[in-house]
């Protein structure tokens, strides 16, 4: 089996496609087989729904979210009771795996981005974690753990490549949602990258879409887009690395133009946006 990475950025309601592209993912890999995790945002409660085996309990989550409009959103945010509820049931029945799973966190209280791998964080704690995961600085209360104030590390790194590069892996599946056409760090490290991207214009109105068809259109449309990229690149199955990589070196060149994000450039630059954000709020 190969050592085969998954990266699932955040995006708000966005994040319903994702849970399509892990029903697809399932059809190939069991969570167990995924070596490494990384995730931002709401994208870190689905890669934990995933490893702990519960993908029908995060599609039920998401069909049942109802939102009327981006005013309810955000007071929902600002109440800390955004997917409260569903994170604790969750949490409650925690389960060991052994994937790697590392989420993005902003470390208020050091005034620095920490990289999580919850594989490591006690039972007693994962629920605190998560809750930080999805805490949004100046919009919702962040939560303090172990003496640090922890948050969403979306507005910092919110395709969080980093924790990948540590490990050695044959491959990896990256999900996210920018119009940007990326390579990803150096070349060598992009020509191993699935790349499932959701682009749209409509970034912020359909971030907040929480109504039942948009959510039902975009689980939809993440499982029947992302199978189609899977038949393609998994045609001889999983293990023929060496397919996979030639299929991943084709679909680069046929994207076109395409711009270098390195990790650590973006994290030094929107770190200190964040906490200019965070001191104005005076969280």
């Amino acid at each position: 089996m190969p050592n085969v990475g998954l990266v699932l950025s955040g995006g708000f309601a966005k994040g319903a496609y994702q849970v399509g592209v892990l029903k697809a993912l399932n059809n190939y890999f069991s969570p167990d087989q995924i070596t490494c995790i990384s995730a931002s945002s709401i994208g870190v409660l689905n890669a934990y729904a995933f490893v702990q085996n519960r993908l029908d309990y995060a599609e039920e989550i998401w069909r049942n979210q109802k939102f009327e409009g981006i005013n309810a959103f955000i007071q929902a945010y600002i109440r800390s009771s955004y997917l409260s509820d569903a994170i604790s049931y969750l949490a409650k029945k925690h389960t060991p795996f052994p994937s790697q799973l590392y989420t993005s966190l902003i470390n208020v209280t050091q005034r620095k981005l920490n990289y999580v791998n919850l594989k490591d964080i006690s039972p007693e704690q994962i629920e605190n974690y998560l809750q930080a995961s999805i805490s949004l600085p100046v919009l919702s209360k962040i939560p303090e753990i172990s003496g640090n104030k922890l948050c969403d590390g979306a507005p910092v790194d919110n395709i969080p490549i980093q924790p990948l590069m540590k490990h050695p892996l044959d491959y990896a599946i990256v999900v996210h949602f920018d119009t940007s056409n990326y390579i990803f760090e150096n070349k060598y490290f992009d020509s191993k990258i699935i790349k499932i991207n959701f682009m749209d214009s409509s970034i912020i109105r359909d971030s907040l879409a929480f109504d039942k068809d948009s959510i039902s259109y975009m689980i939809k449309t993440g499982y029947e887009e992302s199978m189609t990229m899977f038949d393609l690149y998994f045609k001889n199955g999983v293990d023929d690395v060496e397919y996979i990589l030639s299929k991943i070196r084709f679909i680069n060149d046929m994207r076109g133009k395409q711009s270098f994000r390195l990790t650590g450039d973006i994290v030094v630059r929107n770190m200190n946006k964040a906490l200019k954000r965070i001191i104005r709020a005076k969280i």
